[in-house]
């Protein structure tokens, strides 16, 4: 049974084709794939574009070449060069820890089960490959016609999801289950390579993922890279009495953040993270700001920062919809704050018109731009409209959020009776990958410390590199289960962001 393996170099940016302590790590890789098969049967999949620009690692091996980077043709382009193989393993050029020995092990599986995929379950990204039916390319290609998404890691699993009772598929279960602490063993963003740097460091090009998982158990601080997820209060003032707002119980000073003082703060992101998610404006709303104009315009003018404007939408009228749909920032992405289907149970929640927020959304919508979402925060006040909540959004084109309600490590009264955190703790998402920072630079040490008892340090006065490693302990201690007297009120640990 003779198996191709394809390498595909349509990953974003080129900073994974940079060395890594000296070496080439695309390189490596390539020595690795050469112990799963021969030279002739390793394929580069890139663009027309890209392709003189691959390393020189990749210039001898054969080409897979597709006008786009859309999934469909790249199916299609690896059915039509790959006819005479069995099966593919498929890959990623910017994984270079991608464990050979598992692979061999998934492939045993794959062909002794006669099966058309077969895939790692609990992994990191990196970590293990794909092996595929090459007959299964075209099928796969036909099922993401509509949608039409560019080539991502997870394109051959979404086409099959959407028939997945039709295929023969395998799951290679990982020893060790990673899957909620969503590692990405890649060097396509810095957030990532760092991670790879450190392992590649200590352990070697080709440690294994048993040896992976035992250092990652021993030194947990190695997994806080950059922060990915940056809220910033530019204002901290809000529209109305929303009932589950923590900002009736500030006791700093309440304020806004200027306009030349925010680009301070994002350029030091900016240049820390290389790419990352900022949000505004925690507990504020963002709309009530002077020159949200000029932050968002500053913000989405870089494709790597994703902008997401959270707002209770009582502002948001068609004027400003004119304005963000004039941008056409795909990397800008609303929230818009409802809670409610039923104009009293609305009023009870947010205080205000339903009818004028619903008019805002349904307005914006119509324009037909992506990523709109509207968000429900489940509470006992809005438990028996949730459903028909994300049914009717979800009807008119919007991306619905439900989220579970926060009381600020108890600051606020209870205000749901369900309780959705995991039988086991685990150490805070938010710990590990989120930053916060307040209308006068300061950095707290999470979201839920609003009046910032914990400061880490202020992103106006110093360096973010300083700051951001203040917090490390923190994390660590989380991981050791050791939790001061407010983090063990805290259920917020478990919810992820963007």
């Amino acid at each position: 049974m003779k198996n191709a393996i394809v390498l595909n170099t349509l990953v974003e940016g080129s900073s994974w084709q940079g060395d890594i302590l000296g070496f080439d790590p695309v390189e490596e890789l390539v020595k690795k794939l050469k112990s799963l098969g021969k030279e002739d049967d390793i394929f580069v999949a890139a663009d027309s574009a890209g392709a003189p620009q691959l390393p020189k690692s990749l210039k001898g091996l054969k080409k897979i070449l597709t006008e786009d980077r859309k999934a469909k043709n790249l199916f299609r382009q690896i059915y039509s060069s790959l006819k005479s193989y069995e099966n593919v393993i498929y890959l990623f050029a910017d994984a270079p820890l991608v464990d050979t020995g598992i692979t061999k092990e998934m492939i045993s599986l794959h062909t002794g089960e006669f099966a058309e995929y077969t895939y790692g379950e609990g992994f990191p990204i990196g970590a293990a490959p794909e092996i595929v039916k090459v007959d299964l390319f075209p099928k796969i290609a036909s099922l993401l016609e509509k949608d039409n998404p560019d080539a991502g890691r997870d394109s051959i699993f979404t086409g099959l999801s959407k028939e997945i009772n039709s295929f023969d598929i395998e799951t290679y279960f990982a020893a060790v289950d990673l899957k909620l602490m969503r590692i990405e063993l890649t060097t396509s963003s810095k957030r990532n390579a760092m991670l790879v740097e450190r392992v590649i460091k200590k352990l070697g090009i080709s440690c294994g993922y048993k040896q992976f998982c035992k250092f990652i158990s021993e030194n947990p601080a190695v997994l806080r890279t950059t922060p990915s997820y940056i809220e910033v209060e530019i204002i901290s003032d809000h529209n109305g009495g929303c009932i589950y707002s923590p900002l009736p119980r500030l006791t700093r000073k309440a304020g806004r953040m200027s306009y030349d003082d925010f680009r301070i703060v994002l350029d030091k992101v900016r240049t820390f993270t290389e790419s990352c998610y900022i949000a505004f404006s925690l507990w504020g709303e963002p709309l009530s700001h002077g020159d949200i104009k000029k932050f968002i315009e500053y913000t989405v003018q870089d494709k790597k920062t994703n902008l997401i404007l959270e707002t209770d939408g009582v502002l948001f009228d068609p004027d400003f919809s004119d304005f963000v749909i004039e941008i056409g920032a795909e990397n800008l992405h609303v929230i818009f704050e409802v809670d409610a289907v039923g104009i009293e149970t609305y009023k009870k929640i947010r205080g205000g018109d339903l009818n004028k927020v619903e008019r805002n959304i349904r307005y914006l919508l119509s324009k037909e731009i992506p990523n709109i979402y509207v968000q429900l925060v489940r509470i006992e006040e809005n438990e028996s409209e949730m459903l028909k909540f994300f049914d009717m959004w979800e009807k008119e084109g919007a991306k619905v959020i439900i989220q579970k309600y926060n009381s600020y490590a108890g600051l606020l009264p209870d205000l749901t009776k369900y309780d959705l955190s995991p039988l086991e703790r685990m150490p805070c998402w938010h710990v590990l990958r989120d930053m916060v920072v307040l209308h006068d630079g300061s950095v707290s040490r999470c979201k839920q410390d609003i009046n910032c008892l914990f400061p880490l340090g202020n992103l106006l006065q110093e360096d973010i590199s300083d700051v951001w490693e203040r917090g490390e302990s923190l994390y660590v201690g989380h991981c050791g289960k050791n939790y001061d007297e407010y983090c063990s009120k805290c259920d917020e640990y478990y919810t992820f962001n963007f």
